[in-house]
């Protein structure tokens, strides 16, 4: 019976696909985390592993990156989620077998194991003739010429590209994957083709180039670089090619490049990225749907009040529903300011200037609200930062919804607390803001979340476009934000941008 582990931290995933794979004949080990996964691998040692991408700890890269440095040969199929798409395109480079996306369907987990034990049986065949090929060389010099035929035969037969050219370019080995890819028969790639034609202009020397170098595991060598190639109609198809120097006694004579065709890899990026994109505008509608019901809710209420104030005259009903009425207009200005914001495709204004003076303005603007609550503002900055190329105006905007937020994390009730906005230049790793609060803080839950599309910790209040906003932002600049919270210890965002 075959063997294989599931690793996915969700018990339901789990005990789904345990249930889904013993019926099919399968002695099926489970585990709740890469560790422990890793654990029942070195023991089982399965020779096909489901590994959910993202989990807590020790993620499905990693997961993949251990099995494989402990067995080459076994199979690792990633199981991805929205949003996912790098991590998926990363795990195939790292040559995992395949993905599959949630929620997991019957048919496409079928495929991929199907591919798998496809790949499994193959590898077990090519060992078989190895270690055939082996004997027949100890037997004859007859047996030897059997040998070179058959090794010429899966080259020619592998489903990927496989082409050499010696020095001068002339190309000597053009196989049937080869022909699938560029469109050109054996003959024509023998005869006619030079080895630069198979590449856009100027493309061929670079590769050369990079072969000679150590940058792709070099030199010498050229592993997983991603190029296009140009066919015979002129079509440019992405592909994934490792490529070597073939030295006999010491000098070159060849170089050989294994050419792995992209597009069908390219493709389900594309659906997976158009189901992202749908997925997400399902989500932003709910959320600015949520938002806008709970502005109407207090309009509602407000315009009550001022009802019952003109029906029994009652100034102070009146006062309080306007105040009411008055809020959440600004309420919704805000929120279509902020829509307008996230919808725009306009790029950011650069110049440069000062992120410490950007700020000491977001500072002063809030200085009011901060005092009012109770809460210390402490300025932590750099004197030694350097000028830096931004949107002056952008990064106005991601710090000051982030002190906002900070402010915002203290209960309304309350006075107290601390809010200390810092920059620092950290050299290589870039320039670092960063907005720490010693508020309520996060469970782990809550912070794996919050820089999720539109998530806001804020129930009613919020709507989680600044946040949204923010990360748009510091995207558009090169950048990156991180985000650490520990419950009843506060809240710290580092926006970290290039120099």
């Amino acid at each position: 019976m075959k063997k294989l582990l599931v690793i996915d931290d969700e018990a339901s995933t789990r005990d789904l696909l345990k249930m889904s794979l013993e019926s099919d004949g399968y002695t099926v080990f489970v585990a709740e985390d890469g560790p422990k996964g890793l654990e029942i691998f070195a023991r089982e040692n399965p020779p096909v592993v489901l590994t959910d991408i993202k989990m807590p700890g020790m993620d499905g890269i990693e997961v993949l990156r251990r099995v494989k440095e402990k067995s080459p040969d076994t199979e690792v199929i990633v199981i991805t989620g929205h949003g996912e798409m790098n991590l998926a395109v990363q795990a195939l480079h790292l040559e995992a077998s395949d993905f599959i996306n949630k929620p997991i369907s019957d048919e496409g987990l079928s495929v991929a194991l199907r591919r798998a034990e496809e790949k499994i049986w193959l590898r077990e065949k090519l060992k078989e003739y190895t270690e055939d090929l082996e004997k027949i060389i100890q037997e004859t010099n007859k047996e030897l010429v059997k040998r070179h035929e058959l090794e010429h035969n899966i080259i020619q037969t592998s489903m990927d590209g496989i082409i050499a050219n010696d020095r001068q370019g002339k190309i000597i080995i053009f196989n049937e994957g080869a022909e699938r890819i560029y469109g050109y028969t054996r003959e024509e790639a023998l005869s006619k083709i030079h080895v630069t034609q198979l590449y856009p202009e100027g493309q061929a020397k670079q590769i050369k180039k990079m072969i000679y170098g150590d940058e792709y595991g070099g030199p010498g060598r050229l592993i997983n670089y991603s190029v296009e190639v140009l066919t015979q109609t002129g079509e440019l198809v992405p592909i994934l090619l490792s490529a070597t120097i073939i030295d006999e006694k010491g000098e070159e004579v060849a170089t050989v490049g294994h050419f792995k065709d992209m597009r069908e890899i390219k493709r389900l990026e594309d659906e997976l990225l158009t189901s992202e994109r749908m997925a997400t505008v399902g989500q932003t509608t709910a959320g600015i749907a949520h938002g806008v019901k709970n502005i109407l809710h207090g309009m509602k209420l407000g315009a009550f009040m001022i009802d019952t104030g003109f029906d029994k005259d009652k100034p102070e009903s009146l006062r309080k529903g306007w105040n009411l009425v008055r809020k959440n207009i600004n309420r919704v200005s805000k929120m279509t300011k902020e829509m307008l914001s996230l919808a725009s495709t306009a790029p950011p204004a650069f110049e440069v200037c000062s992120l410490n003076e950007i700020v000491e303005e977001v500072c002063e603007l809030l200085a009011e609200e901060i005092s009012r609550r109770g809460i210390s503002l402490v300025l932590e900055l750099d004197p030694s930062l350097p000028q830096v190329t931004v949107d002056p105006d952008g990064i106005h905007t991601c710090l000051l919804n982030l002190v906002t937020n900070a402010i915002e994390a203290f209960p309304e009730d309350t006075s107290g607390g601390q809010v200390t906005v810092s920059s620092r230049d950290e050299g290589e790793a870039g320039v670092h803001l960063q907005v720490r609060d010693s508020g309520e803080g996060m469970s782990e839950e809550l912070l794996e979340r919050v820089l999720e599309n539109l998530f806001t910790t804020k129930g009613a209040r919020g709507t989680g476009l600044g946040l949204a906003i923010t990360q748009k932002i510091v995207h558009e600049h090169g950048g990156t934000i991180q985000v650490e919270s520990e419950p009843k210890k506060g809240t710290c965002f580092t926006i970290i941008l290039p120099e």
